[in-house]
């Protein structure tokens, strides 16, 4: 997206590195940029410390993708390899792998929000809405797999609760997001 007077402006509102970049060239007393405006700087002496900041969040924010990446990597060569090498039966170790593989999808879908806020876009309700479905479906996974095995303790009526509980959270989770993308189709004002 470009304003009027052709300075780059990103999706979210935040200036574009171009935008911060221009807050060096900032001397009192001078005219304001479009990235002084929407920083809220108005030409003051400490532009340079706002310039370092923002980039120091791109630079974060970079991090954080990248550890991300190598988590769900990490992650998936793990379930991958236990999945082959366990001594366990094959019901319990194929339990165990969609637990694993419900994780990396919970860590790409933090993945992916990270991804979209550097590329100017805004935080948005359905990723995380998303991330606590898969969460709450993975805990309920594992309450099941618990309840099934042989020679576990018996849980009994702990456990059906915790079940009936987790399914109800789910099933308003579920509704927050139908109705999250419900809302979107509304016309904006």
């Amino acid at each position: 997206m470009v304003t009027k007077k052709g300075a780059p402006v990103s999706q979210a509102g935040f200036p574009s590195p171009e935008e911060v970049a221009d807050l060096s060239q900032v001397r009192p007393g001078s005219p304001e940029t479009a990235a002084d405006r929407r920083l809220g700087t108005g030409g003051r002496p400490d532009a340079l410390l706002l310039r370092m900041l923002a980039y120091a969040e791109y630079a974060l924010l970079y991090v954080v993708a990248l550890v991300l990446l190598a988590l769900g990597a990490g992650v998936l060569a793990r379930t991958i390899t236990h999945l082959l090498l366990s001594p366990a039966s094959w019901p319990e170790r194929f339990v165990a792998a969609l637990e694993e593989l419900l994780l990396v999808l919970i860590i790409l879908e933090v993945f992916v929000t990270v991804l979209t806020h550097l590329q100017g876009g805004r935080l948005k309700l359905e990723p995380f809405l998303i991330v606590a479905v898969i969460a709450v479906v993975r805990h309920i996974l594992s309450i099941v797999v618990r309840l099934a095995l042989p020679g576990a303790p018996a849980q009994g009526r702990f456990g059906l609760t915790e079940l009936g509980v987790n399914a109800g959270v789910t099933f308003l989770l579920v509704a927050a997001l139908a109705l999250n993308r419900w809302s979107q189709r509304w016309p904006t004002r």
